[in-house]
């Protein structure tokens, strides 16, 4: 059995025996550095970065009403050989609505009345009476017969479509007649109706 002064003895040979770096403490630079470091404010938890400002959304272009379609005014066509055919408007915008004159004829013969339009889809749909011949195919006013034609805006020029079994056929180009405009002279189809006197 071990005595006292033999277990001190014994004691103090393990502990040398231990390995030079367990018995070895922290240097005081890295005990200095690393509290310092945990402990500094700029260390600590970082801050959330301030949210980034959104994105500012694409500027989206207000949607532009379709351009209305004028119709108001005077137009007319004109052909100086041939047939001599001319055609005059003469249209007033109220509302969805037009009212107004209209002529229409050749060499040959012609008519001539008041109008009434209505405003559907781009196009202004005409109910046409005569004040003229009255042959029958229009009305004499004061009554107005069911929608026979159209216009159509077609850039700086009317187009005028008539009705035609279920549809609707081109039939003239209307330009701007109003004081100071001169409206083109249309010679197309002259040599037809020359053949044709």
């Amino acid at each position: 059995m071990l005595t006292g002064r033999c277990f001190s003895a014994f004691a103090l040979a393990a502990l040398l025996a231990l390995p030079a770096c367990a018995a070895k403490s922290p240097s005081p630079d890295s005990a200095a550095v690393e509290p310092a470091e945990a402990a500094t404010p700029d260390r600590t938890a970082a801050a959330p970065a301030p949210a980034a400002a959104p994105a500012p959304a694409p500027a989206v272009a207000p949607v532009a009403a379709a351009p209305k379609q004028e119709f108001s005014g005077q137009w007319a066509y004109r052909q100086s050989c041939g047939w001599q055919h001319s055609a005059h408007l003469e249209l007033a915008e109220s509302g969805s609505g037009v009212s107004g004159r209209w002529d229409d004829g050749t060499r040959a013969r012609g008519d001539s009345g008041q109008l009434q339009g209505e405003l559907r889809d781009g196009r202004l749909y005409l109910r046409l009476c005569s004040e003229g011949e009255a042959d029958g195919k229009i009305p004499a006013c004061p009554n107005y017969g069911e929608a026979s034609a159209y216009l159509a805006r077609e850039g700086a020029v009317l187009g005028w479509y008539r009705k035609s079994g279920d549809g609707y056929r081109p039939y003239l180009k209307l330009h701007p007649a109003g004081a100071g405009q001169a409206v083109p002279d249309d010679s197309s189809g002259c040599e037809e109706d020359a053949e044709q006197d």
